[in-house]
């Protein structure tokens, strides 16, 4: 069966841990594993890498295979040199001599980096600086920008008052004689009003006098009709007085007409009995 040293992942969720484990190469990556050797946390700055030396020494010596990530972690570590000098034929003193090279270099590289970091550190704090006095200056030169505008507002409003002045000057003068044309003109149309008013009225009054005169026109009429009516009625009485009598004659003629015939159909038909028997 083929081994392999690699990662698997684990952790969640944007917060990654991988541990570092032996397993079978066909399988997956995070498949089953054999044995759990250490373990690599990303989000760790300083020793992130936690590594079994010995589980690793023993695994070697089986022919495990590394990955490329592991082999680079291995390395760091020097955990493959050790494994090379094991199974080199030097001695043991020129194998601790080969161990301390080894780690002084990683010494001078810790220096180098520490060196690097702080000079990274000072240059981001002279920009910082920099940037500061930039604002600084920004801001001054804003300031020295605001003031000037404001001036340049209060004698630009100075004028603009100035001027608006003179315009409410001009413009009284010219609310003044426009006030004395209306006030004329006023006056003018009221006079014409009143003399139109004069002679509505002497219309008026000839209208009323016109229709009073007709009212007693017409009551004169009436009051004349009124008494000729009252001496008609007499007339009109005494010809219905007339007609009256006229009509009760006639119906009593009819009366004794109707009586004749009456009588004379009895006297028939008594004869007509008699000549029957």
């Amino acid at each position: 069966m083929a081994t392999i040293m690699r990662l698997t992942r684990a952790g969640r969720r944007n917060r990654p841990y991988y541990r570092i484990v032996v397993m079978d190469s066909r399988k997956r990556r995070d498949g089953r594993y054999i044995e759990k050797i250490g373990t690599y946390d990303p989000i760790k700055k300083d020793d992130n890498v936690l590594i079994s030396e010995e589980r690793v020494q023993y695994w070697l010596s089986k022919g495990v295979q590394l990955s490329d990530t592991v082999k680079s972690m291995l390395s760091h570590k020097g955990i493959l040199l050790k494994n090379y000098l094991e199974k080199s034929n030097l001695n043991d003193e020129l194998k601790d001599q080969e161990i301390k090279k080894w780690e002084t270099l990683q010494k001078e590289k810790a220096k180098q980096k520490e060196a690097t970091k702080k000079v990274k550190a000072e240059e981001k704090t002279t920009e910082k600086k920099e940037e500061e006095k930039k604002e600084e200056s920004v801001e001054q030169k804003e300031t020295e920008d605001k003031k000037t505008a404001d001036k340049t507002d209060k004698t630009k409003e100075k004028t603009a008052e100035k001027k608006e002045e003179e315009k409410k000057g001009e413009s009284a003068e010219q609310k003044e004689t426009e006030d004395k044309k209306t006030a004329d003109k006023t006056d003018k149309t009221k006079e014409k009003s009143v003399e139109k008013k004069k002679e509505e009225n002497k219309e008026e009054s000839v209208e009323q006098k016109e229709t009073e005169d007709k009212k007693t026109a017409d009551n004169e009429e009436k009051t004349e009709e009124k008494v000729v009516e009252k001496k008609k009625e007499p007339v009109k009485q005494k010809n219905t007085d007339d007609k009256k009598k006229t009509d009760k004659k006639e119906s009593e003629k009819q009366e004794e007409i109707e009586d004749k015939k009456d009588t004379n159909k009895l006297k028939e038909d008594e004869t007509e009995t008699e000549k029957s028997k």
